[in-house]
């Protein structure tokens, strides 16, 4: 897997860490006493099944809040802050679970919660500045964990983070050199650092020059070519981080690994291999069928309520595109009055929003016509309610939970080409444009958003989407 060794063993550092504060929170208030014999009747408790679990949950809390990315955990401040919030955030959470189940299978003391929180926290900031931080600078300084990187470009941009690798230094960055299709081989472009070669090059450069990372900055490119570029260089076995203008709206949207001041993202190929995919099948399968078991009280009240308010069927059916452009039958409620998706106007709107691309930023990714919409409906679409029959999907396995949304096959023939590798992964029911940008972003800025999760999909990625559609259902945003 291309991703940094320094991040999973930091984040196994912190489990640890998290597991054993829990553990001497629970023995100094004398709720479980572990030691000795008692040991073993304790690991078959349910408070340690419920720990062992939630203290997975507690690192996501740190992946989303940048503990992981590099310019927070080797800033003092900026990660004492974020730790204090994460673990906030985690007694807010333990307090809620304990009061919608048994308390005394999550914790049965207040006392505990604090003790766990000072213990956790005092001993995770210990580490992280005190132990952790220091030790990697004085790494990064040394052969030892020394990378070598090459940079894509030879504009100000790439010039200026060439300066900054060589004067501020403190990540263990080795500058190889430039590349570049507008100058020759050999030609210098700062201090000694010379054009190693050209874009198709790259590959070969990582193989030969054992390269870490590529960090691509173009300071102004078309779509096209950026994701040519992309392409070219995710064949390498290196880590791929970008800056470019064409890339603003996964800054705005998303926290970036800085580097110096300097906002690179990830675009970083992991080996979505079978393993994966199998695991990603098994949780769509599982989470879709215990929602559905669970729901389904409320979900027959709503069939009812579609089918007594208005004439029709319950669900409404269509043609869409999934994984690698092949159509599949696409289910949700139906919330507007029967006949209203055959719809001319709607179709050549959908077109000239994805043609229009980023020109219509300001405007709605949903063309709907708002007066067709059943009384039901408005309340089903704000929600996303609607939505809930894609689990039907995701059973046949059509969709995944989290992935790009499935389009409409004449969205789909307007396409652009790159616009297209939007569809190499299944589609979903959640995703990243739908928790971050929902209805306000333009069309490239939603493919462009979608292709950053197909590069990044990973099981902790999924998680955090999943839990962020929460709230995003129950507020109702973007929904229309």
């Amino acid at each position: 897997m291309k991703y940094p060794r320094y991040k999973i063993v930091l984040a196994l550092i912190d489990y640890c860490i998290i597991r054993i504060a829990f553990s001497a929170a629970l023995q100094i208030r004398g709720i479980s006493y572990i030691h000795g014999e008692s040991w073993w009747l304790y690991s078959q408790s349910p408070e340690f099944a419920f720990f062992f679990i939630y203290s997975c949950f507690i690192i996501l809390i740190f992946q989303s809040k940048r503990l992981y990315k590099i310019d927070v955990f080797l800033s003092r401040s900026l990660q004492v802050v974020a730790i204090i919030q994460s673990f906030l955030y985690a007694m807010t959470g333990l307090a809620i679970i304990a009061f919608c189940i048994r308390s005394t299978w999550v914790i049965d003391s207040r006392l505990a919660v604090i003790y766990f929180f000072l213990i956790g926290f005092f001993s995770i900031v210990t580490f992280r500045i005190c132990i952790f931080r220091p030790v990697f600078m004085y790494l990064g300084g040394k052969w030892i964990r020394k990378k070598n990187v090459i940079i894509v470009g030879t504009n100000p941009l790439a010039k200026y983070f060439a300066l900054k690798l060589w004067h501020e230094n403190i990540y263990g960055l080795k500058l190889a050199g430039f590349v570049d299709d507008t100058f020759p081989t050999k030609k210098k472009i700062f201090k000694r650092f010379e054009v190693l070669g050209r874009v198709k090059d790259v590959p070969r450069l990582v193989k030969e020059l054992d390269v870490h990372e590529v960090f691509i900055a173009l300071s102004d490119t078309d779509y096209p070519h950026l994701m040519k570029l992309l392409d070219i260089c995710k064949k390498s076995s290196a880590q791929i981080s970008i800056i470019s203008p064409r890339l603003e709206v996964i800054n705005k949207k998303l926290s970036p690994e800085m580097y110096f001041d300097i906002p690179f993202i990830g675009m970083t190929n992991y080996e979505t291999g079978h393993q994966l995919f199998f695991m990603k099948r098994v949780f769509d399968f599982f989470v879709s069928v215990l929602i559905l078991l669970f729901a389904s009280p409320f979900l027959l009240i709503i069939a009812a309520a579609i089918k007594l308010s208005s004439k029709g069927p319950v669900f409404h059916t269509q043609i869409r595109i999934g994984k690698d452009g092949r159509e599949f039958k696409f289910y949700k409620f139906r919330s507007m009055v029967l006949g209203s998706h055959e719809d001319s106007d709607r179709e050549n709107k959908a077109k000239e929003f994805v043609q229009a691309g980023k020109s219509r930023a300001q405007g709605s990714t949903k063309i709907v016509n708002t007066s067709k919409i059943t009384l039901i409906g408005g309340f089903l679409r704000k929600t996303s309610i609607d939505e809930v029959p894609q689990l039907l999907n995701v059973l046949k396995g059509d969709m995944s939970l989290v992935g790009p949304r499935p389009c409409l096959p004449y969205e789909y023939a307007v396409y652009d080409d790159w616009h297209k590798k939007r569809v190499a992964v299944l589609p979903g029911c959640t995703g990243l444009w739908q928790v971050s940008s929902r209805s306000e972003v333009g069309f490239d800025d939603m493919v462009l958003l979608d292709l950053y999760y197909n590069d990044n999909m990973s099981p902790w990625l999924d998680l955090q989407l999943l839990l962020k559609t929460i709230p995003a259902m129950a507020f109702g945003k973007g929904g229309k």
